[in-house]
């Protein structure tokens, strides 16, 4: 997967040399906090005297979006649409899809469904040589990289006529999304890391849900656990999810800052404090706070799978949204709840912060890019869409599809409490090179030189930070 990623990488530039592709942005890192916070702080002013207006126009706006969606009528459009996703957003989105062509005859949309694996490698060959479909589903990961790379994707700001924004906050947009000054990417819902607890192994195991835990508690009260019930672990994780939910959220809490500042082209913490992090690391392994790394690797990416999880000899798994309900369906008795992220008594910042799961873009080189915002349009602002694609996506973006599905009763309530409480958190989003596959490769390679033994902290840094120095050299 790896080589694939980089073999991918390479072919990307070659195409941009070779003059396949022209334009680059300037920037590969979402618009800033500052700038989120005065415009999320202007709307909220000019919107104070005027809510029931404010309603109309949003309305207005929408029908003004739909009308327009059904303007051209005439012509014959076919258009490609990419994703990926289990059966049911595989099922959802073709009832979508199918909606659409009734009402709009004219228009023929081809479903390529995909699985997850190899799919950034697919999409960035795609990008390349030219054959990318008209809308593509985006990983959170690679699309900055893909936007730092090229001119690749239509800015929907340009096609206001005909795609209502109104029901996105701003602020969310203005941080998932928009790449300097341009609303490149749409996100699919509203997701979160999250900590799910099994309540009956917390009982047997006399762990207190209603106690915030810390990177010290957990430690502590891990290794506590699994001194006096052997057979139970404190986290059910994977070398991979290690990166996301414990490597970089416990340095951003040290520094308030991503794991590589895009902007400066530099790591933001010391080696001393990433070898801090290892530490704490192989120290859950070693305490038992994590199963061995190394019964684990067949779950990887699946952790929902582990016997240990399904037979209820786990207090805690991490997970994004979009997997909680996998994991409580998969424990004993659907007994779950979510609680609080880990939280460092003396952090910078909180670390971890509401996200998207996914975007969706549309190929600027597209024939027919007016024709597929035009559809966008429809999935994101059309009542019945909204209920047929519901949480299939995470909990949905806008507070439109939100107050609709949340009055029919098709959102998992489990779900909406922990984006509720990951949107108390304060964090802000590394994403850019730090998520880069090949800085996620050093990343994952690291924790897993530390957890399988393989090297120290001290060591396993040195490497890190010597390769992720390489890789700055050389990014764009």
């Amino acid at each position: 997967m790896r080589n694939l990623k980089k073999t991918a990488a390479v072919l990307l530039v070659a195409a941009m040399a070779a003059g396949m592709v022209t334009g680059c942005s300037t920037t590969n890192e979402p618009t800033g906090a500052a700038t989120t916070k005065a415009a999320a702080a202007a709307t909220t002013k000019a919107a104070a005297g005027a809510a029931t207006t404010a309603a109309g126009a949003k309305t207005t706006a929408a029908g003004a979006a739909t009308t327009a969606a059904k303007a051209d009528a005439g012509k014959s459009v076919t258009l490609r649409f990419m994703w990926w996703g289990g059966d049911a957003r595989n099922q959802a989105t073709q009832k979508v899809i199918e909606q659409y062509q009734a009402k709009n005859p004219n228009v023929k949309i081809e479903a390529e469904m995909n699985s997850d694996q190899g799919y950034i490698d697919k999409v960035s060959t795609m990008l390349a040589n030219g054959t990318a479909p008209d809308i593509i589903q985006q990983n959170v990961d690679s699309l900055p990289d893909f936007v730092s790379r090229g001119d690749f994707f239509v800015n929907f700001y340009d096609y206001k006529d005909i795609f209502d924004t109104t029901g996105f906050e701003k602020s969310f947009i203005d941080q998932f999304g928009t790449f300097n000054g341009k609303l490149l990417a749409l996100p699919t819902g509203m997701s979160c890391l999250a900590t799910v607890a099994n309540k009956k192994a917390a009982e047997t195991c006399g762990v207190d849900l209603t106690k915030q835990i810390t990177w010290k508690s957990m430690l502590e009260d891990g290794a506590k656990l699994h001194k006096a019930h052997p057979d139970y672990y404190y986290m059910n994780v994977d070398t991979k999810i290690l990166c996301e939910y414990v490597l970089r959220p416990y340095l951003r809490q040290k520094t308030g800052k991503p794991f590589i500042v895009d902007s400066e082209k530099k790591m933001s913490f010391t080696k001393d404090q990433l070898v801090e992090a290892l530490k704490y690391i192989k120290d859950c392994y070693d305490q038992g706070v994590f199963e061995p790394a190394s019964d684990t690797a067949t779950f990887k990416g699946q952790i929902h799978t582990n016997p240990k999880w399904i037979s209820g000899n786990y207090v805690f798994a991490y997970g994004p949204s979009s997997s909680i309900k996998l994991l409580i369906d998969a424990a004993p008795d659907k007994n779950c709840d979510v609680v609080q992220m880990a939280l460092a008594e003396d952090r910078v910042n909180d670390g971890f912060f509401a996200d998207t799961p996914q975007y969706m873009t549309v190929n600027k080189n597209s024939k027919n890019a007016k024709e597929a915002v035009k559809f966008l349009n429809y999935f994101y602002n059309d009542t019945e869409a909204q209920k047929i694609l519901k949480d299939v996506r995470s909990v949905p973006p806008t507070t439109t599809a939100r107050k609709v599905c949340s009055d029919a009763g098709l959102l998992d309530k489990t779900v909406v409490k922990a984006v509720d409480l990951a949107s108390k958190l304060n964090g802000k989003s590394d994403k850019g090179y730090t998520t880069s596959s090949e800085v996620y490769a050093i990343q994952e390679d690291m924790i897993e030189s530390v957890a399988y033994g393989q090297a120290t902290p001290e060591a396993a840094a040195d490497n890190a930070i010597s390769m992720i120095t390489d890789y700055l050299s050389r990014a764009k």
